[in-house]
């Protein structure tokens, strides 16, 4: 016989093959036949009944055959299509076709749990999602909204359906969604103008990129934050300036009524004189003030250089001879920063040190460094009489000194924040003082 034909089924191929495998025993048969003493009719008959049983069967394997594999592939349809209900019900329990239903079965049983745990994730992460305080909004890769949630709805004040509308006509440019971001953006459409601190994601569909966007509002908190810092603000300014202009108005009041009198009395110059100079000594003092606020806000930007941490330390601290101090760090640390700003604030921090002892008292100083988190920790720990307000240590010109500006923490916390470090000052858990903490970045610093 020819070779099977490639673009035969499977079925055919086996029916084939059987018929292939048949004609040995069948030439056998003619042969025998062939020598057989028996009429032509009985050979005849003998040969037409092996051909017809041999039809008969190669027909029952084909139909066979085909029937499985048709089942098997339904049953596996069935399971791509979800419907994990469907199984094998075969009477053969050994062999390979009673391996595959085997295999078959544990696929449907394991499908079906898979889903079933993965309806219950996305029921969870859709109520999630629902009642959550965040704002999220999924984009497809052409940046249209493919979902989103309750809260970006509201966020939008948009009524109709948001699916399928461009990040553009939210206020979001798709520059901004070629990268991951966190920050605070505005948001500007034609319903909206709102401050959202947004944060972005991607992850892989199908192949293609989808961007997630999660939005906070914080514009009410930013309108907060910045009402009381005003109300600080105004509330210090308030007080210095009635300081100085009460006084001088009193005092002015007090002279004109004087002079329309006593214009000629020496007494009079005397007390015009001295009215005056409080006048000057008070606009001075005013004048300070107002220069003592513009320091904050006129900082310059760090220069930065490589030095030595522990160099720095020693010669600040050699300023401040009544301080004795004890180094608990013995590997030095070369520090990228402004040289000069740090010196400040260690000349800052030294001295509320020295003041914070009471009566006579010697001032103790312990000094530490370390590096954790990518973060240099420089930390100075007194035995002074602690921070008794801290809610108002960084508040400007708050101070419990009687010769105190209350300026020095704030400058050295804003020349930290340009460093993109921080300050932060706490009482000691174990013994009388308090514990001044300086922050840089590791990236900045490197041990030696």
């Amino acid at each position: 016989m020819k070779r099977a034909n490639k673009t035969d089924s499977f079925e055919k191929d086996i029916a084939r093959s059987s018929l292939v495998i048949s004609l040995f025993p069948s030439g056998i048969l003619i042969l025998c036949l062939s020598q057989a003493s028996i009429s032509i009719y009985l050979k005849l008959i003998i040969f037409l009944f092996c051909a017809l049983v041999i039809g008969i069967g190669t027909l029952f394997i084909w139909r066979r055959v085909r029937n499985q594999i048709r089942t098997t592939t339904n049953i596996v349809e069935a399971l791509l299509a979800g419907d994990s209900s469907m199984r094998p019900n075969s009477m053969i329990s050994r062999g390979a076709l009673a391996e595959l239903n085997q295999v078959i079965n544990g696929a449907a049983l394991q499908l079906s749990e898979h889903r079933q745990l993965s309806k219950e994730h996305q029921l969870a992460m859709s109520k999630v999602l629902e009642h959550i305080d965040v704002a999220v909004i999924c984009l497809d890769e052409n940046y249209r909204v493919s979902l989103l949630n309750p809260k970006a709805q509201q966020l939008f004040s948009v009524e109709n359906e948001m699916l399928g509308m461009p990040a553009k006509s939210l206020g979001i440019e798709n520059e901004i969604l070629e990268q991951r971001i966190q920050k605070v953006i505005t948001l500007i459409t034609d319903k909206v103008k709102k401050r959202v601190y947004l944060q972005t994601d991607s992850y892989q569909l199908n192949g293609q990129r989808h961007i997630l966007l999660f939005l906070n509002d914080v514009q009410q908190l930013l309108q907060n934050e910045e009402r009381l810092a005003w109300q600080r603000l105004l509330r210090v300014l308030s007080h210095e300036i009635n300081n100085s202009l009460a006084p001088i108005a009193s005092i002015g009041e007090s002279l004109s009524q004087a002079a329309s009198k006593n214009a000629d009395d020496p007494e009079f110059q005397d007390d015009l004189m001295g009215g005056l100079r409080i006048i000057t000594q008070r606009a001075l003092a005013l004048d300070s003030f107002i220069k003592q606020y513009q320091s904050l806000s006129k900082l310059p930007e760090p220069n930065k250089s490589l030095f030595s941490l522990k160099t720095l330390l020693l010669e600040q601290l050699e300023l401040f001879p009544n301080i004795s101090a004890k180094l608990l760090t013995d590997n030095d640390i070369d520090t990228f920063a402004d040289r000069t700003q740090l010196s400040q604030v260690l000349v800052n921090l030294l001295k509320n040190a020295e003041q914070a002892v009471e009566n006579n008292q010697l001032p103790l100083l312990e000094v530490n460094w370390f590096v954790a988190n990518r973060t240099l920790h420089l930390q100075l720990q007194d035995n002074g009489k602690g921070i008794s307000n801290p809610d108002n240590l960084f508040v400007p010109f708050y101070t419990t000194k009687s010769n105190g500006n209350g300026i020095g923490l704030v400058l050295s916390r804003q020349i930290l924040f340009n460093h993109s470090g921080d300050l932060s000052l706490s009482n000691r858990e174990t013994g009388q003082g308090a514990i001044a903490t300086l922050s840089l970045p590791v990236l900045q610093a490197a041990a030696n």
